[in-house]
């Protein structure tokens, strides 16, 4: 449940074989063949919805590599979910695709919406004892590293000079403010330094319940070059994060966030690219 959690925050999926290998390696269980991971996720949501029965189904975002889809074990979970019974029946997933991805898009938009705060809830309830919120942190950065740092993540985000006042200031900024970027944002869960699987770290991410929005910020000191770079930035960010994302055409905004006016060029690259752009008050409270 640990490890799911993990990915449910990062809003992304964990392959059959990709949790089979984490049990092993990193929690030191024998071998577990890759054909019983399923069951291991439905043993695992059963024990979860026997405390609480309207928790959201973890156990969805246990995929197949081939089609980024559970297994038809799946579909007895989300019969029951959305009161569809034939999602049961032992051909549907193959007879069906795209019923199919539909109710896996309903399930794994509602593990998604969970915020770390309802996990580490739900945790306690089942297991009667607390989820330590850096075994989570771990889990998340471990789901996500490698042995080599490429520019853009990890401890050269920033530069060799770390991560300035100015822009640190406005991260958090950002971060805390969702409704100044955009009303619609206001319920936004946010999170700052989000991991994506390429190793980049976004600087702000709203997520909400039809869409995630990732945020580039650029603080009064950016040159051009920088906001160059920060659109390219939204680019990746937005590809990266479809790519993550478990759902059939995940809707992902991008936005720039600068405390200036931007130059015609960059107006005009981002336009090109759908990316929109907010200047915010040099002054804030």
């Amino acid at each position: 449940m640990r490890w799911l959690i993990a990915v449910a925050l990062n809003e992304s999926s964990l392959t059959y074989g990709g949790l089979k290998r984490l049990l092993e390696e990193r929690d030191g269980f024998s071998t577990i063949f890759p054909t019983r991971i399923g069951w291991v996720a439905g043993a695992m949501m059963e024990t979860i919805q026997a405390v609480e029965p309207n928790a959201p189904l973890l156990n969805v975002l246990v995929v197949s590599q081939t089609d980024e889809t559970p297994s038809r074990g799946a579909g007895e979970f989300m019969a029951k979910r959305f009161g569809e019974r034939r999602l049961a029946a032992s051909g549907y997933k193959k007879q069906n695709p795209n019923s199919w991805q539909r109710y896996f898009n309903k399930a794994a938009s509602e593990v998604y919406a969970y915020s770390a705060d309802d996990w580490a809830r739900l945790y306690k309830k089942v297991f009667g004892q607390p989820l330590q919120s850096d075994l989570i942190r771990d889990a998340r950065n471990n789901l996500q590293q490698g042995n080599e740092e490429d520019s853009g993540g990890g401890a050269f985000k920033y530069g060799p000079g770390g991560e300035g006042p100015a822009h640190r200031a406005l991260r958090l900024w950002v971060m805390n403010n969702p409704a100044h970027i955009h009303g619609a944002f206001a319920k936004a869960r946010t999170e700052t330094e989000f991991g994506l699987d390429s190793g980049d770290r976004v600087d702000v991410v709203y997520h909400l319940p039809d869409r995630s929005v990732m945020i580039e910020v650029k603080s009064r000191i950016s040159n051009v070059v920088d906001l160059h770079r920060g659109v390219f930035q939204c680019v990746k960010y937005r590809a990266v994060k479809q790519a993550m994302d478990v759902r059939a055409n995940p809707i992902v905004e991008v936005f720039l966030i600068t405390e200036t006016k931007l130059p015609g060029e960059i107006k005009a690259l981002l336009k090109r690219h759908n990316i929109r752009h907010v200047q915010v008050p040099l002054e804030r409270s």
